[in-house]
């Protein structure tokens, strides 16, 4: 049996396109997705229209999305480590660098506005709302340098560095915690912002963000 020729071309283009076609339905791309609040690097992979995400294990268990029983775990902090950039639904706060300033324990922190609305002082975080603490003690964080944040547009970022008093240095913290004020919720939940039921952030100062 003869094949017509315009069937041929047919079958070939099909032939050299299918692998085409596979590639793009499972196009690979980097992404950046919030999980309990922890903003993580993941791929991307769209296929058969739906997409898939991949993590690394080890960074799903850092953050508390799994553990050995398979349960996350009940919290009311989103929780993540040095470097990490933690989110509440309004802003997103990355620890960017601790350490010793004389005397005084340090923070540097990136505050970045993820909302759709300008962003005020009153309804952020204050410095006495970011303590470092262990097990037994605590102290907050009362002395700004530089500036601290008095808006912040929807889409921007400011960076904040805050200290302990004296005497500071000599404790080995183990957490940063943020814990906003009553009234800095109310004015959130005033404007109607999108603030997650889990707003307080906590930063374990013994891991790092790899």
């Amino acid at each position: 049996m003869k094949i017509p020729p315009s069937l041929l071309l047919t079958a070939a283009w099909l032939s050299a396109a299918a692998p085409a076609l596979a590639q793009i339905n499972q196009a690979q791309t980097t992404q950046t997705v919030f999980i309990n609040g922890v903003a993580l690097q993941t791929t991307a992979t769209q296929k058969n229209g739906e997409t898939y995400y991949q993590f690394r294990a080890s960074d799903l268990k850092r953050i508390g999305a799994i553990t050995a029983g398979g349960v996350s775990p009940k919290t009311d902090a989103v929780k993540g480590c040095l470097g990490d950039t933690l989110f509440n639904g309004v802003y997103s706060v990355q620890l960017i660098k601790v350490g010793n300033d004389d005397s005084r324990f340090s923070v540097t922190l990136k505050l970045s506005n993820a909302s759709r609305q300008p962003l005020y002082n009153f309804m952020a975080f204050s410095p006495s709302d970011v303590v470092a603490a262990t097990a037994s003690s605590a102290a907050p964080l009362n002395n700004y340098q530089s500036k601290w944040i008095e808006s912040l547009l929807p889409g921007t970022s400011i960076t904040l560095q805050t200290e302990t008093d004296n005497e500071g240095a000599a404790t080995k913290w183990t957490r940063l915690l943020i814990r906003p004020s009553k009234d800095a919720i109310q004015e959130l939940q005033k404007a109607k912002m999108p603030l997650a039921k889990v707003y307080n952030m906590e930063f374990d100062l013994t891991c790092t963000k790899k």
